[in-house]
């Protein structure tokens, strides 16, 4: 498959994940996640897919608005990375807050899919 099918590949799955996240749409996330997925937030804290899937069902972090922007995939192999800039709303134990964040995702693509296998945020640079 060339770069340019898989990055229109990685670019659809990111667009269904963010979606998922949005509406809580656990199913999705099921079969978009890797198993052996590692999600580090910009507050430091790691999760699996379980127990991302876990909060994101119990409602520990509920998420109201995802803008991205600058988004730039890279292909090699079977490996895709994939940056962007964040905007986010949301709750998080019950209390809202915004993040201006800077994020890599991890896809690879084995036995015929491609699934999100990690997932990094850290904090956008102040500009004070």
């Amino acid at each position: 498959m060339a770069d340019e099918n898989n990055i229109s590949e990685i670019e659809r799955l990111e667009d269904r994940r963010y979606a998922a996240m949005l509406s809580r749409d656990v199913e999705t996330l099921e079969e978009l996640l890797h198993e052996r997925l590692l999600h580090v937030h910009s507050t430091g804290n790691q999760h699996t897919k379980a127990a991302y899937l876990v909060g994101l069902r119990e409602r520990a972090w509920e998420y109201h608005q995802i803008d991205r922007s600058q988004q730039n995939i890279i292909v090699q192999g079977s490996t895709a990375l994939v940056f962007n800039h964040l905007f986010l709303r949301l709750e998080l134990k019950g209390k809202a807050i915004e993040l201006r964040n800077q994020a890599l995702s991890v896809w690879i693509h084995e036995q015929g899919v491609w699934q999100l296998i990690a997932m990094h945020s850290g904090l956008e640079p102040s500009t004070n």
